[in-house]
């Protein structure tokens, strides 16, 4: 069937378009012109069933024209757009929404009389704290377990045409501190979310923010996707400094910057497992990185490279291209301070061109002060992987099953005070390793695993027992004979064992809704706070994970910034919980999954 009439038909029947008159002239341009510009750019990965885990043309339609924008121009689809101008970038948008482009709002419930922020940290990075352990004590969550009951709405904040609900919020004093899909890094009153500044940094922000400390006053510290760094004014928002660590085009920043002694170290991921989807691509040459500035000036101290050897051609494609290699082992997630050893720690990703790399699908610790490789832990080898395997011209015949370690490592200290490193793998199996020199303690699987099952962000843990999330919604690779297990999970620190699984009952599921858990939990005493796939939010006993409280967030909101606001599906960080409210997240557009643009807020009642 022609490509064309494949396209008539595809944006008739299965968009929005179908509930109105489809526009003429999307972004100005005929229709004809613009479908015909989507089939040679986009179709090939958003019409293939799934294969390359792009969003379908329903899911499209069903996001705004400003989030599709974004992605295209700033976010993850910037590499597939390059050569697009902005109007074409804004006709695509409007061709597969129906809606009309615009910009976002402006402010409307800015703090009367904000005064002055109390500088006092109070959480901040991807786990709340250092070693990322996710758990937050009693002194600074503000609530107990029996008080989690009570638990009710406070409030709601909406992103203006937002799909992808990623926050991260950073406690200071009496203010929270977070970015957005757009690239807005908000500071709002935590109490009653009115907002006190807003900078827009250049793109995406999709993870948090870290703090460092100066004579002059806190700054605040943040990693755009195209690998801009910036230093703010906590009390202003006022731009201090502004750099790049991108020294690679395949290099973004997916994760979250963590700050020590004056040194701010950022993640660098390798977005050719995306790029080299397209088959014309030369795939590949880049590699995951690990950078060190100062955060006086952004100065580089260090940068690691996950993959010391530079790629050199290796062969032909599929497709008869020429094909460089190694390549890949990007850094998803955080990085994790150890101050006692003087180490960093990370994880790192497939490859993404052969031949494969021991320093991929690992774990590896750094010396803070140079960047110095300590040790490296390999917990899969031969995963070479891209997006559109195994069909796509770059994937090779012998792919991996794409099982990274995207969350970061997490720090914790056991009952017999020994510290151990945890972390686990989209494989579907959680490790623990001694900090020393990575030797493993135990491990143990608790999942199928695959390229969207396993654990994808973080785990929580209170040196007891550490508690994970584990995915395996969809059944793309993964442990041959290993049945799926989605749920949320609590394992004996010391040893692994499993203690209790509990999985969301997907009460009221509807299209690209999953009942399974893939979000990072977060934890106070005898609480495990998890959102899932399906929209629910709970809170677990810690013991025994019986359900202590839950509110479904698939749902409209009315919010305070006057936003039209809507949930969906809980993914990526985990909630947030201080001075007695909790903060939490919802709606994810990707992979199919419900999309959503809040930010909702719970407090106890007093």
């Amino acid at each position: 069937m022609n490509r064309l009439i494949v396209l008539a038909f595809l944006f008739g029947c299965s968009s929005p378009s179908a509930m109105s008159q489809q526009m003429e002239s999307p972004g100005g341009f005929p229709r004809n012109q613009v479908e015909m510009l989507f089939g040679m750019r986009c179709a090939s990965c958003h019409m293939d069933g799934g294969q390359s885990r792009a969003p379908a043309l329903a899911h499209l339609g069903s996001m705004s024209p400003r989030s599709i924008y974004a992605s295209m121009a700033t976010g993850k689809m910037k590499p597939m757009s390059a050569g697009l101008t902005d109007s074409q970038m804004v006709a695509i948008s409007e061709l597969l929404t129906n809606l009309t482009y615009t910009e976002s709002t402006p402010i409307v419930n800015a703090c009367e009389q904000p005064g002055q922020i109390t500088e006092d940290i109070l959480l901040e990075g991807w786990g709340g704290n250092p070693h990322g352990t996710g758990f937050v004590p009693e002194s600074i969550a503000g609530m107990t377990r029996e008080q989690v009951g009570t638990l009710e709405l406070a409030w709601a904040f909406g992103f203006e045409g937002g799909s992808i609900t990623r926050t991260k919020p950073a406690i200071i004093g009496e203010v929270m501190l977070f970015g957005s899909q757009f690239g807005e890094i908000w500071c709002l009153d935590r109490r009653d979310g009115c907002v006190r500044w807003v900078f827009n940094a250049d793109a995406n922000v999709r993870g948090g923010l870290a703090i460092s400390e100066y004579e002059t006053g806190l700054r605040v510290h943040a990693a755009d996707f195209g690998g801009n760094v910036y230093a703010l004014e906590l009390q202003t928002g006022e731009l201090i400094w502004k750099t790049t660590v991108k020294n690679e085009p395949s290099n973004a920043v997916t994760g979250t910057p963590i700050s020590h002694d004056g040194i701010l170290y950022i993640p660098l991921t390798s977005m050719e497992v995306a790029t080299a989807g397209m088959d014309h691509y030369q795939c590949c040459k880049g590699s995951g990185q690990v950078v060190a500035i100062s955060t006086e000036d952004g100065t580089e101290i260090w940068r690691h490279r996950v993959i010391q050897q530079e790629a050199t051609e290796q062969g032909k494609s599929r497709t008869g291209n020429p094909q460089f290699g190694p390549s890949g082992a990007p850094v998803w997630g955080s990085p994790t301070v150890d101050a006692k050893r003087g180490y960093l720690y990370i994880g790192t990703g497939e490859n993404n061109s052969a031949p494969w790399t021991e320093t991929s699908d690992a774990l590896q610790a750094l010396d803070l002060k140079t960047g110095e490789l300590i040790w490296n832990w390999q917990a899969t080898s031969r995963d070479i992987y891209i997006s559109r395997c195994p069909d796509g011209g770059n994937c090779p015949d012998d792919h991996g099953p794409d099982v990274d370690f995207g969350m970061a490592p997490v720090l914790l200290t056991r009952q017999d005070h020994s510290e151990v490193i945890v972390a686990a793998q989209k494989s579907g199996v959680v490790h623990c390793l001694n900090p020393d020199d990575g030797t493993v303690l135990w491990q143990t699987r608790i999942g199928r695993g695959g390229a969207l099952g396993g654990v994808h962000w973080g785990l929580t843990s209170d040196g007891n027992q550490v508690y994970v999330s584990n995915s395996d919604w969809l059944e793309m690779g993964g442990e041959p004979g290993v049945e799926a297990a989605p749920g949320l999970y609590a394992l004996d620190l010391m040893n692994g064992e499993v203690k209790w699984r509990y999985q969301s009952n997907g009460s009221g599921c509807g299209e690209g809704c999953y009942a399974t858990h893939s979000a990072a939990p977060s934890m106070i005493g005898g609480v495990v706070f998890a959102g899932s796939l399906d929209g629910w939010f709970r809170a677990h006993d810690a013991e025994t994970g019986e359900v202590l409280w839950e509110t479904q967030t698939n749902t409209a909101f009315e919010t305070l910034n006057g936003v039209e606001a809507h949930g969906g599906a809980i993914d990526g960080p985990g909630p947030v919980i201080a001075g007695g409210m909790v903060y939490v997240n919802s709606g994810y557009g990707m992979f199919s999954q419900m999309p959503g643009n809040v930010l909702l807020a719970f407090r106890i009642k007093e």
